[in-house]
């Protein structure tokens, strides 16, 4: 199992916004930090899923056969 991440917030959500080249608002920035938190928490439940011995896909047809 992974460890658990650093809360999104202070330096690290400066550089995150820094490298993404986007200039906030602070209060802006107080809603972002709590949000990426959140997609951050997804990610590490998807990396907890059991996939066993699934290959991975290597192509993917979306048509309703």
């Amino acid at each position: 199992m992974f460890p658990l991440r650093p809360s999104c917030s202070g330096p690290m959500l400066d550089e995150l916004l820094r490298m993404a080249r986007l200039e906030l608002s602070p209060e802006r920035t107080a809603v972002v930090g709590p949000a990426v938190d959140q997609i951050y928490g997804l990610v590490d439940r998807l990396d907890a899923a059991e996939t066993g011995d699934v290959p991975p896909a290597t192509a993917f047809d979306a048509r309703w056969e």
